[in-house]
């Protein structure tokens, strides 16, 4: 994918965006023990894309996205300061299983690492 991937490289379709979202927050319900609405997640792969696009950046690594993300869910309203509010560490776990998705979808994509190292 180049620097400048089209918009159907970055953003997948209705259909697959609404499985992908339910999807993910069912295994977050199951990691965290709690319930993740898959509002929340649909929200984040909105916004994850449109930021991908806007930045011209297709491969943005998840912990650079997840700070992008914070802003952009605080700039929305969302809770990203309290205790039970978005944090980036719920943000990576989103970009991650939604890594996962792609795969099993058939639609992988390439994101590069984090200099920080493995998730």
């Amino acid at each position: 994918m180049s620097d400048q991937a089209p918009a159907d490289d970055v953003r997948m379709d209705e259909d697959l965006s609404t499985e992908c979202a339910n999807w993910v927050a069912e295994q977050l319900s199951e990691e965290f023990g709690g319930f993740i609405a898959a509002e929340v997640v649909d929200a984040v792969l909105e916004f994850e894309a449109d930021i991908r696009i806007a930045e011209h950046d297709p491969e943005m690594d998840h912990a650079s996205m997840a700070e992008r993300l914070l802003e952009r869910l605080a700039e929305e309203g969302a809770p990203t300061d309290q205790q039970w509010g978005v944090t980036p560490h719920l943000l990576m776990e989103i970009l991650f299983w939604e890594d996962e998705f792609r795969g099993l979808a058939g639609r992988a994509r390439r994101v590069r690492p984090h200099a920080g190292g493995p998730r």
